[in-house]
């Protein structure tokens, strides 16, 4: 005859394994067993890069922090007369330079000048981009051909477009003529309108070729869904492009801004062998004006306090450029 088991009760049934490993003390007093990282042994903990980086950054800090520092340090003194021991003048420097007309003059110009570079750089860097990007086959070498005017000297661009743009026997004149409504061209360096003009589209065509490459690295990391996508939907190429391209391009044009402001800010190789900050002082910049007061009014301390301003507004000018940027949710 079988016999009839009764079913243990729940209250019966104990779990081979406890699930949860007893405590001592109270909740708020318990803590959980640390594990063992062995993550700093394969090298996956955040730090590690910046560990392996610090010489290398401490050595670039120095050379590049300690001069700087020295700069603004010796701006606050002041020589009496060329060769002569410095002397504590604190923000003496800082004060006439303000006070001066001609330093306004020339910030008025650098605001023009870093402007129009802005637009221009742009304009053709977006444009250059697009094209280079498009072309297959044979005509891939132009990628490669259009880094060559980044390779040239700011120096020697300036050499080369100021006997391009010579009024008597400068090339740019010389095709002008062969227009039968042009009797003579302009005098591109020699007239205050048309000179800043002049070493704008100098000062871009030395400075495209890195906003390029930045710009066309940027259309080869976007994801060709998109833009099949919206061939799907439609839309036509130049729609693609500005609605598109241009939107997902956001990163690599906000670092391309930040590069021509500094550069063109900055910049003092075009402007001195193009124009030398003429005529009549039209292309005298902030940085041309620093030369002026250094090397020909021999006022080197004075000229430092101009130095330290242009750093801290590229300081201010790089901190605004980001801040729109994350506004639009754009990061580089």
């Amino acid at each position: 005859m079988a016999t009839i088991t009764k079913p243990e009760s729940k209250a019966d049934v104990k779990p081979e394994t406890d699930p949860k490993p007893k405590r001592n003390g109270r909740w708020w007093q318990t803590k959980e067993p640390q594990r063992q990282d062995n993550s700093a042994i394969i090298g996956e903990r955040k730090t590690t890069p910046y560990v392996f980086s610090l010489p290398a950054i401490l050595l670039v800090a120095g050379l590049l922090g300690f001069p700087v520092l020295w700069g603004v340090w010796q701006s606050l003194y002041r020589r009496p007369s060329l060769g002569a021991d410095p002397g504590w003048v604190g923000l003496q420097n800082y004060a006439d330079m303000f006070a001066s007309d001609a330093f306004w003059e020339s910030l008025r110009k650098t605001a023009f000048f870093v402007t129009g570079s802005l637009i221009l750089a742009l304009a053709l860097g977006l444009f250059f981009s697009l094209a280079l990007f498009k072309v297959v086959g044979r005509f891939r070498f132009l990628r490669a051909v259009m880094i060559g005017p980044y390779i040239v000297s700011n120096v020697a661009a300036a050499v080369m477009f100021r006997i391009l743009f010579n009024a008597q026997f400068g090339t740019m004149n010389q095709a002008l003529e062969w227009l039968p409504f042009v009797d003579s061209g302009p005098r591109w360096l020699a007239d205050p309108t048309i000179a800043m003009v002049t070493v704008i589209f100098t000062q871009v065509w030395t400075d495209l070729p890195l906003v390029i490459l930045l710009l066309l690295g940027g259309m080869m990391s976007i994801d060709q869904a998109h833009l099949d996508a919206a061939l799907v939907d439609g839309a036509s190429g130049w729609d693609r492009a500005i609605h598109i391209t241009t939107p997902l391009l956001a990163p690599q044009i906000l670092i391309s801004v930040v590069w021509i402001s500094y550069s063109t800010l900055t910049g003092l190789g075009v402007v001195l062998a193009l124009t030398g900050g003429g005529p009549l002082k039209a292309t005298q910049t902030t940085a041309m004006e620093m030369y002026t007061v250094a090397f020909r009014n021999l006022e080197f301390n004075q000229a430092l306090a101009i130095a330290s301003f242009i750093l801290l507004l590229n300081g201010l000018l790089t901190l605004a450029y980001l801040r729109i940027g994350r506004k639009y949710n754009y990061e580089a």
